[in-house]
């Protein structure tokens, strides 16, 4: 008897290990699975707050901001002597020039931005200062963009719109950044670029 005893016993704590040992098991694993989820979740949130981040938003005005040839052309053929532009026309060819480097819902025209433009608007208003009303706003803006410094080129495009009177329609609302910027130079103004004059924050 007491051999069956000893075995029941033997057999009742065999019983109760596997059984105690699968129960941890199993709770461990539902664990690690749990965890695993989690993780997962966490991660699939991560990459679409990152696709969201890098959605590529275009800056283009396809309705009516293209080059305007024109006024380019002008600035390109303009020489020290020359007769200036009137305030008017410097007010407009600054706000074109700004449409490449700022976020609107509408731009009229565009003007490329390059730093020989940016010289003979300078010298035209240094030569002609008497011939300009604003000549201070506009060598203050024209002096920044030729260091490079487009921080602020939304108000800058602002201060010229009310300079001239237009309406609040086309008035920038941001900075474009460098990727919606060089996208913009190849869309309106058909020229590939790597790298743009001055630096615009990423959006």
């Amino acid at each position: 008897m007491k051999w069956i005893h000893v075995l029941g016993i033997i057999v009742l704590t065999a019983s109760l290990s596997i059984g105690g040992t699968y129960l941890i098991m199993k709770k461990n694993y539902e664990n690690e699975k749990s965890k695993s989820t989690e993780n997962e979740l966490a991660s699939g949130q991560s990459i679409s707050k990152d696709n969201k981040k890098k959605e590529f938003v275009s800056t283009v005005d396809t309705t009516n901001g293209w080059e305007n040839t024109t006024y380019s052309k002008k600035i390109d053929e303009w020489k020290s002597g020359n007769e200036p532009f009137i305030d008017n026309l410097m007010q407009e060819v600054m706000q074109e020039m700004a449409h490449q480097k700022i976020i609107a819902d509408e731009k009229e025209s565009s003007i490329m931005i390059t730093p020989e433009r940016i010289d003979t608007l300078i010298l035209m208003v240094e030569e002609n200062k008497d011939k300009f009303e604003h000549n201070d706003k506009y060598l203050d803006i024209l002096k920044r963009w030729k260091k490079g410094d487009f921080s602020t080129v939304d108000d800058d495009h602002n201060v010229m719109m009310r300079v001239q009177g237009t309406k609040d329609l086309g008035a920038a609302i941001g900075v474009a950044s460098k990727e919606q910027e060089i996208d913009y130079i190849f869309q309106v103004f058909s020229k590939e670029v790597e790298e743009v004059l001055g630096s615009s924050p990423e959006k």
